[in-house]
């Protein structure tokens, strides 16, 4: 029995699910040899199945490309101007956005969230928003006070060479 070759485009993949649940239906072979014939692991196939039990044939179909978008385009513009007034404007103490506080700002504003952080991830990587950290500093630094100690102590507390 010859593997069928590998499907490349989505087209290819949605015909192999769909001759998939037509195997399921008809009965006649194991995951295993259904993974066989179409040249799937067999783990895919278990997943299929699953898939096709609770939801027949329809939840195999192919989906369009691209997970629909939470915020409409409005909502992701004011959910940035949110997110550039940084954390301490939304109540907390420091300067870290974290993925679970944007979905909780995102929860208060729009009335929706994210099931998975990684969703947010996503959105904030497509609206082009960094995942770098600034530099830690304090909220209440005084940089009166810092140069001031660098000219006036640390000169007396330094030792002499």
């Amino acid at each position: 029995m010859e593997v069928p070759p590998a499907p490349k485009t989505p087209d290819e993949l949605h015909d192999r699910r769909m001759k998939a649940a037509a195997l399921f239906e008809a009965g006649h072979h194991s995951q295993a040899q259904i993974a066989r014939l179409l040249g799937a692991t067999k783990q895919a196939v278990n997943k299929w199945h699953q898939q096709w039990k609770t939801g027949g044939t329809q939840a195999l179909a192919a989906r369009p490309a691209g997970a629909d978008t939470l915020l409409e385009a409005d909502q992701e513009r004011r959910l940035l101007r949110l997110l550039d007034q940084g954390p301490a404007a939304h109540g907390w103490d420091d300067q870290i956005w974290t993925l679970s506080r944007i979905n909780r700002l995102i929860s208060e504003h729009f009335n929706t969230a994210f099931a998975d952080p990684s969703g947010v991830w996503r959105m904030l990587q497509r609206l082009g928003y960094s995942w770098q950290v600034p530099a830690a500093r304090a909220v209440q630094r005084d940089e009166e006070e810092i140069a001031t100690w660098c000219t006036t102590t640390w000169p007396q507390a330094k030792r002499p060479r």
